[in-house]
């Protein structure tokens, strides 16, 4: 026997099989029981004053389920998962011999910049989930990597040639790279920072300067590593640098940076939801960030990335299938809703820019 729930007419879920009739006040049966509720269905009830009907009673979501949307979901790596692996390993092997011998050799770094620049032009568009740059438990290696390829996003959409590319890609994979001569304790300290320690923190972007002075970086790229901390307000470090007196890259890595940081675990900090990242750092704007780079890099993110958890105003849950571009903020939604029926009738797919009852309220 099917259980039944009395629903708000504005809050079904399309798809939903009503389990009553449901009658008009002058007693005119409107729809049959065992209809599936159409969107349409909201004005017609509302006409008629409907105000609740009863539905069958959605099951709730497990993980089981979860995780069998998202594998139904095809998601696009933007950038080779191996090329991505081989970059973060690189980037291991470079800080280590760093702390260790103080040198590092880029050629293999300049080369795997090539094969991300390759990649990433081979590309129709640019309008992805930038979270698809998954993270890992190594943060600190996997962020470099993930700075550089949102960078050369950045750096492609400006039209940068290739050379200026190039060279963008190698400072901003390295740009934490003076991270490898600071202590590791405060580096992965869980708790606040002395003003000692924050100090010596900050002496990275010099130290990192310094490294890469000692190869045959372009001077432009070893510049990112120095100014990556700059804000477009002045209010940065180490020098206080303001507006376009910070050079280029250093203003396109910085976005970068923040952008990633934001999105992954950190030692002290949880990341935040995509919706909220997207907010936040659009929310800096020409606060920290040269504003025309940043409206650029913001044409490239998703606010709801697909396979993002979603919940609706509903209280249904459900997963990111797809994107619409003119609205961001009302992807195409797959939303659970009977686990004791037929695989086939699992879910349903619910277009929010097109269902004006619904929208997102949260994510998890």
């Amino acid at each position: 026997m099917n259980v039944m729930q009395k629903v708000l007419v504005n809050n079904v879920i399309p798809g939903s099989i009503i389990s009553r009739d449901v009658y008009s006040k002058d007693g005119i049966i409107l729809v049959s029981r065992g209809v599936a509720f159409r969107e349409h269905f909201v004005k017609h009830f509302n006409e008629a004053g409907v105000k609740e009907i009863f539905v069958e009673e959605n099951g709730q979501m497990t993980k089981d389920t979860m995780n069998h949307i998202r594998k139904s979901l095809h998601i696009n790596d933007i950038v080779h998962e191996k090329t991505i692996s081989q970059a973060q390993t690189q980037i291991k092997k470079t800080m280590i011999k760093i702390s260790a011998a103080g040198s590092v050799n880029i050629a293999r770094i300049g080369k795997l910049v090539e094969e991300i620049i390759d990649q990433l032009l081979e590309k129709q568009e640019f309008v992805f989930a930038l979270s698809q740059l998954r993270s890992v438990d190594d943060y600190t290696y996997r962020h470099s990597v993930n700075v550089g390829v949102l960078s050369l996003v950045i750096g492609i959409d400006m039209s940068l040639d290739r050379d200026a590319l190039r060279n963008l890609g190698i400072g901003a994979i390295l740009h934490d790279i003076g991270k490898a001569v600071v202590p590791e304790d405060i580096l992965k300290k869980p708790s606040s920072l002395t003003k000692e320690e924050f100090a010596e923190i900050k002496k990275h972007t010099d130290y990192g300067y310094e490294i890469l002075k000692r190869t045959d970086v372009a001077e432009e790229a070893a510049q990112i590593a120095l100014n990556h901390h700059e804000k477009y307000d002045g209010t940065g470090y180490q020098k206080g640098l303001k507006g376009t007196n910070i050079p280029l890259f250093s203003r396109i890595v910085a976005i970068a940076d923040a952008y990633d940081a934001m999105s992954n675990d950190r030692v002290y900090q949880k990341k935040l939801s995509p919706d909220k990242v997207f907010k936040e750092i659009t929310h800096l704007g020409d606060k920290h960030f040269d504003c025309e780079i940043m409206e650029k890099f913001a044409r490239h993110l998703s606010i709801y990335p697909t396979g993002t958890g979603v919940i609706l105003n509903t209280n249904h849950r459900g997963i990111v299938l797809r994107q619409n571009k003119l609205y961001p903020e009302s992807p195409v939604v797959r939303v659970f809703r009977d686990e004791r029926k037929d695989i086939r009738n699992l879910y349903v797919d619910i277009d929010l820019s097109i269902t004006k009852h619904l929208y997102i309220a949260n994510t998890f």
